[in-house]
């Protein structure tokens, strides 16, 4: 199967009643590779080669942060920005005075301000990459104290975004017709959601929406203008779909931030995005339950990794009667029913039965594990569900 084509004429509406599974397998790969246990017959098979003995579409959305040609990539990790051979652009620190420091378990960075000093922390270590995580955790952030917004506003006007098309070249033709080469633009839709994910801890940052706003307002125009640039230089790229923002939950973030902090930038990338005919992804795998008006309004293309019942309050069916022919679900098995250890194979055979049945027809909709494959995933369970789509 040409699997870039079929994807892409399901969420373009002009392929009618196609299953297709393309399930989020990396982290079970990095894990089982690592431990030496992948399935009789995958044994020593690259990533690729194991996608497509499978014989299932490739899933290329969330980059792997950690598997870096160069460890100066992940320097910025704290600061929410990493450099990628697949991504559309560059994140420059040159002008930025800065020094790193790694131990056994951790890299720090320091950076140094006319006024103060920021330091961030995250994890790096074995440990990390044996568990087969993709993106290391922060452990000290950026910001500690209402000063620091300031700092960081100073550090992020000298950050220049410069445009890789070469890299986007690559990577579509990497990728070729197994999947669809999505290129990352941000994992934060916008600049408080990336001061959200990044850069303070939850509850200050709760806290700080109410007291120092227009701190958080400056901090934000600074990184408005980076935000603008990686948008840039997505659409100019070869990419035909983009990744933007995501991990939303109506109790992280609640509508009324969502429709104050989310969906412009949102709304605005989807515009920019079909004027340039280039498709937005955005990854929904949170509880979306009271997000859904919504994000139906913000106008993007694909919901990637929707995750419904038993793991958040929704079924597959609800989600399909919600978005109906207006967002491609990419996405809708919950990864928990994979295990053992929480689903019997009885009942994962019935689930997955009755979502074939529920769902049809197929439009609109591209099969996937949300948000990712655990890995202590039974082998069994996927290979069902390629069967069972396989036939439909």
């Amino acid at each position: 199967m040409n699997y870039k084509e079929t994807m892409l004429n399901i969420i373009q509406g002009k392929q009618q009643n196609q299953a297709v599974f393309v399930p989020r397998l990396d982290i079970w790969y990095n894990t089982n590779a690592k431990r030496g246990t992948l399935p009789p017959g995958y044994k020593n098979l690259s990533y690729p080669d194991l996608i497509n003995k499978l014989e299932v579409g490739y899933h290329s959305v969330i980059p792997d942060f950690i598997k870096t040609k160069y460890i100066e990539n992940l320097h910025h990790r704290g600061l929410g920005f990493y450099n990628g051979i697949d991504y559309p652009y560059t994140v420059d620190f040159t002008a930025v005075d800065f020094q790193v420091e790694q131990t056994a378990t951790e890299i720090s960075t320091t950076y140094y301000c006319t006024h103060g000093e920021i330091k961030t922390k995250f994890l790096y270590n074995k440990n990390l990459s044996d568990s087969g995580v993709t993106l290391p955790a922060v452990t000290e952030h950026a910001i500690k104290q209402h000063s620091d917004y300031k700092l960081l506003a100073e550090i992020f006007s000298k950050v220049k975004i410069e445009p890789a098309p070469d890299n986007i070249a690559r990577y579509v033709k990497r990728i070729g017709q197994s999947g669809i080469p999505v290129a990352f633009i941000s994992l934060a839709c916008g600049p408080m959601q990336h001061i959200l994910r990044d850069l303070r801890e939850f509850i200050p940052f709760i806290y700080d929406l109410y007291d120092i706003p227009e701190l958080m307002n400056e901090l934000c125009e600074v990184l408005s203008g980076l935000y603008d640039n990686m948008l840039d230089a997505f659409l100019v790229s070869k990419a035909e779909v983009g990744l933007f923002g995501g991990n939303y939950d109506d109790t992280l973030t609640s509508k009324p931030f969502f429709d104050q902090h989310i969906s412009p930038w949102l709304s605005m990338a989807s515009r920019r995005f079909h004027e340039k005919n280039k498709l937005l992804l955005t990854h929904t795998d949170g509880e979306n339950q009271a997000l859904n008006p919504s994000l139906l309004k913000c106008g993007f293309d694909i919901a990637d990794s929707i995750c419904p019942k038993p793991m958040t309050k929704l079924s597959l069916k609800e989600y399909r009667d919600i978005y109906k022919d207006r967002i491609t679900i990419w996405g809708g098995i919950p990864s928990v029913i994979t295990l053992e250890s929480t689903c019997s194979f009885t009942d994962f055979k019935q689930y997955i039965d009755e979502i074939l049945e529920h769902c049809k027809p197929y439009d609109k909709l591209i099969f996937g594990i949300a948000d990712t494959t655990p890995s202590d995933a039974d082998f069994g369970r996927i290979e069902y569900i390629r069967d069972r789509t396989a036939v439909l």
